[in-house]
C-alpha cells in the first residue's frame, strides 16, 4: 500500500448458507438444466412407422 491510499477495510463476509447456494445449488441448478436442453435438443426420436415409406 502506499500512503495515499485510504486505510483498508473489510466488506461483511458472506453467511453460510449465502456461500452454500451462491457456489453449490446456482452452478448444480445451471448445469442441470443445461444439460437437459441439451438433451432434449440432439436426443434420438423414434421415427413413426409411415404408409409411404415402409413396404409391408
Amino acid at each position: 500500500m502506499t500512503t495515499f491510499e485510504g486505510p483498508a477495510t473489510s466488506a461483511p463476509g458472506l453467511s453460510v448458507f449465502e456461500t452454500v447456494i451462491t457456489f453449490l445449488i446456482i452452478p448444480t441448478v445451471l448445469f442441470v438444466v443445461i444439460s437437459v436442453i441439451t438433451y432434449a435438443g440432439t436426443a434420438t426420436r423414434q421415427k413413426k412407422s409411415s404408409a409411404i415409406t415402409s413396404i409391408e
